[in-house]
């Protein structure tokens, strides 16, 4: 069974372009541009990793982490942001998650998820 992954981004251009990697890559995908529906996932069925924008209107990436940790303690997470950022590095990695400058290629994207899935067993 493939991995499934959780990818959340308020617009859905990038989304797209994250989409479509992973799915060529054989990951079972799930996006959405919306805090809620992700949440709800999250809570239905929390994937093997969440790959959130740490921008998402009113909420951020590091959010969704905290909710998916309710029903998955440990959960493998990805923040990403548009910039380095060491305090919102500082915080996910409390949390095990890895907070990342956001993917501009494919091959990036899909390095930082084998780099991730490969670090953490499932």
């Amino acid at each position: 069974m493939p991995y499934s992954v959780l990818v959340v981004d308020q617009h859905p251009v990038i989304l797209a372009t994250w989409v479509a990697p992973l799915l060529d890559a054989g990951y079972e995908v799930v996006a959405t541009t919306s805090f809620e529906e992700a949440r709800q996932r999250l809570a239905a069925r929390p994937p093997n990793l969440l790959i959130a924008s740490s921008r998402l209107g009113g909420f951020n990436g590091m959010h969704l982490v905290l909710c998916g940790h309710v029903s998955r303690p440990g959960m493998t997470a990805i923040v990403t942001t548009p910039a380095k950022d060491p305090i919102l590095e500082a915080e996910a990695s409390v949390f095990g998650a890895s907070c990342v400058v956001a993917p501009e290629s494919r091959a990036e994207l899909l390095a930082v998820v084998t780099r991730v899935f490969s670090s953490r067993p499932m």
